[in-house]
């Protein structure tokens, strides 16, 4: 049997620095890039396609890169067929992995961070290599999704609990979503005239106003999504109206 290889498609990561630059216009991606350039060359992931980050100044104790990249992988495997039978063994076709190099060291996620990145695959290395380059890890972590070149966005989406209860795993779902699609803002629309669902401990009565006993959040609850949307670079902006939009309780 030939090595397992996964294609790379265009829509993955995909900057061929072969040919000259073309315009955006032509391009069939979403969330536009700002500027692209791209070759003929067809190039593939090969099964051991790994994680390197020669030249970084972020030290990812907490996991954040990892995670993102691990993601990526995943949607990877769900998306290609993997060609257990492929001829593709020449090495100067195989994109060996992904050097990710991210300038700050920090990971604190603060409105109005540095999301851009430049993501680029230079065919003339051996072995070939992608390369990410981003000030912050959130960067890194857009540039991880199916995008060539952007710069700095600001994107939400809106999750209503309060007249329609969502479970924390949709929530997560919804996140995942976002971060697949670079959304960068969870406007939480937690409390309103329909619900209260959230847990206040200085004032415990209020999530009395909940459909039911088990359509509440927690403390926990709420800073479990807060963390999750953290990890892949989104920040959660809670709405919680008080004194108005009080008839649920």
């Amino acid at each position: 049997m030939g090595k397992q290889v996964r294609s790379l498609c265009l829509g993955l990561l995909l900057v061929f620095l072969t040919a000259a630059a073309v315009g955006v216009e032509g391009l069939k991606i979403w969330p536009m890039p700002k500027s692209v350039s791209h070759g003929a060359q067809t190039l593939y992931l090969g099964k051991d396609f790994g994680l390197r980050t020669e030249g970084s100044k972020y030290i990812d104790a907490s996991g954040i890169l990892k995670d993102g990249f691990s993601r990526l992988l995943d949607v990877v495997e769900a998306a290609h067929v993997i060609d257990s039978n492929s001829n593709h063994s020449d090495l100067s076709t195989m994109l060996q992995g992904l050097n990710v190099i991210i300038l700050l060291p920090n990971d604190e996620l603060q409105y109005g961070i540095d999301e851009s990145y430049k993501l680029s695959i230079p065919t003339n290395e051996n072995p070939v290599y992608a390369h990410l380059e981003a000030q912050t890890v959130y960067g890194a972590l857009h540039g991880l999704q199916p995008l060539v070149y952007v710069e700095k966005q600001r994107d939400d989406c809106v999750a209503d609990t309060s007249r329609h209860y969502q479970p924390l795993p949709m929530i997560k779902n919804v996140i995942d979503a976002m971060a697949y699609t670079k959304l960068n803002v969870l406007h939480w629309h937690i409390v309103d005239s329909q619900s209260f669902p959230l847990e206040i401990p200085s004032y415990p009565n209020l999530w009395d106003g909940a459909y039911s006993l088990s359509e509440r959040y927690t403390m926990a609850d709420a800073a479990e999504i807060v963390n999750y949307a953290q990890r892949r670079g989104i920040n959660v902006l809670a709405e919680i109206d008080v004194p108005g939009h009080a008839l649920s309780w």
